[in-house]
């Protein structure tokens, strides 16, 4: 099952901006364009933080997108963020970057202070994980220890809390520190990325951290290198900035959705541009979920594209071992979330690109949750195969053998039949992977990634569209 191109998601087609932000962010980052679609995202969501609320029943989800991509090193990672982080500053987007620090520095401190009368006063300094702000974990593999530190295993437990939704209990950080109190309230959005180090898949099986986070997992091949390094010199003395969009322009984006989304909030509320400047976050907050039913019209196609998108999700996970079933599953509720989300996303690009007044009704389409789902299912998919897989490179013969047995077991249990021209004992290739699945405990996706181990070791043939396959001689 090869999954989509880049341009080939119908997001990318659909509009322009956002093929004029990949274009240009090819031009920094090689081969990595599916991560550049989860950068924009990432930044029109950190842009809208403040006043989209999304209702889920008695809840609501902030339109943050928390990224943790998990690729080789020397693959393009870091200079992504150059890009994303140079867009964000120029959207004025507040950026920072972790990479070490006490609870203090996270989450803020009560520092006193010497006043002007010989005594002291207390002042409250804010920490990392407060307001509202881009943050970037470029070493990400430190959260990944199997035995970290104590102090790492608070980060991971602030880092938690800091993506639950914003205005609820359980985003505001609390710390009982020798001067009082800190409570810090954070809006941040995180872009965290790794290399694979050993034993991460244990890590992301056992711990909370991924479920809350849109994991992105992309392998990386020696053939994938050189194809990078083969585009990476063919632009030595070459301009190959004169036929992009530039960085202000691709700014001016996210400047512009964020106008006109705060402009149709402030309206809705009935207040003025100047006293939402002036309100807390609280009352920014309470204005935001008081306005979140009237934001946006939901069409009649949104929900049942919806469901299809949960029964397509389930469907990866159909037949997988038990155990890793039901940990591979605990991230479908993060990913409907991110669906939903990047549905809003894209409704709200359709805003803009459409021209839509401030009082005219926005629609959120089944067509939206459609190219979301999209994405997302690709993302999944790459993140189940990546779980189950095992390591076979340099398998043994009699391991090598053993799968093919477990072919052979299919094999058995599968309805043949007479091919006309080309001799009996053939089976539909579509029964045969059911069966291997079914027998073997794996998903779709791995069920079709070892058949492709295995399939020189068959004959295939066509009757109209039904694709039929049986061993060759030499393999039964």
């Amino acid at each position: 099952m090869s999954q989509r191109q880049w341009n080939q998601y119908s997001v990318v087609k659909e509009y322009p901006m956002m093929k004029d932000y990949l274009d240009r962010f090819r031009t920094t980052s090689f081969f990595n364009e599916v991560p550049g679609l989860m950068s924009f995202f990432y930044l029109q969501g950190q842009a809208l933080v403040d006043e989209i609320r999304i209702p889920v029943w008695a809840s609501a989800l902030d339109p943050r997108i928390h990224v943790f991509w998990i690729q080789a090193t020397r693959s393009g990672k870091s200079i992504a963020w150059e890009f994303t982080g140079e867009v964000a500053k120029l959207a004025g987007i507040d950026i920072d970057m972790f990479t070490s620090g006490t609870d203090s520095a996270l989450i803020g401190s009560i520092d006193s202070i010497k006043d002007d009368d010989g005594g002291y006063i207390t002042v409250e300094k804010p920490g990392l994980l407060a307001g509202n702000k881009c943050l970037n974990f470029d070493e990400g593999s430190i959260l990944l220890q199997p035995n970290p530190k104590q102090f790492f295993s608070e980060v991971i437990l602030y880092l938690q809390q800091s993506m639950n939704p914003v205005g609820s209990h359980s985003n505001t950080l609390t710390k009982h520190m020798k001067n009082g109190k800190v409570e810090c309230e954070s809006r941040v959005s995180f872009w965290i990325t790794s290399f694979p180090p050993a034993g991460v898949k244990e890590y992301v099986l056992t711990k909370g951290l991924f479920q809350r986070v849109l994991l992105l997992y992309r392998p990386w091949s020696d053939d994938m290198r050189q194809m990078v390094s083969e585009q990476r010199m063919s632009g030595v003395f070459k301009n190959k900035l004169e036929n992009v969009t530039t960085l202000e322009d691709i700014a001016q984006h996210f400047i512009h959705i964020k106008e006109k989304v705060r402009t149709r909030l402030t309206m809705k509320a009935g207040i003025t541009h100047e006293e939402w400047g002036n309100m807390t976050p609280h009352q920014k907050e309470e204005v935001a979920r008081s306005q979140m039913y009237e934001m946006f019209t939901i069409a009649p196609s949104f929900e049942p594209q919806l469901m299809q998108a949960v029964d397509n999700y389930y469907t990866l996970v159909r037949g997988m071992d038990k155990h890793l079933s039901d940990v591979v599953c605990s991230f479908i509720p993060n990913v409907l979330s991110y669906t939903v989300l990047f549905a809003t996303h894209i409704a709200l690009m359709r805003v803009m690109r459409d021209g839509l007044g401030v009082e005219d009704e926005w629609l959120v389409t089944g067509d939206d949750v459609e190219m979301a789902a999209e994405i997302l299912y690709d993302v999944y998919e790459q993140l189940v195969l990546w779980l189950e897989s095992e390591v076979e490179v340099g398998a043994k013969s009699a391991e090598k053998a053993a799968m093919i047995q477990g072919w052979q077991k299919a094999f058995g249990v599968c309805s043949t039949v007479e091919v006309e021209g080309k001799g009996d004992g053939w089976v539909l290739k579509s029964q045969l992977l059911e069966q291997y699945g079914s027998q073997q405990g794996r998903s779709k996706p791995a069920v079709y990634q070892r058949f492709k181990q295995v399939q020189v070791q068959f004959k295939t043939t066509r009757v109209g569209k039904a694709v039929y396959i049986k061993f060759k001689e030499e393999s039964k």
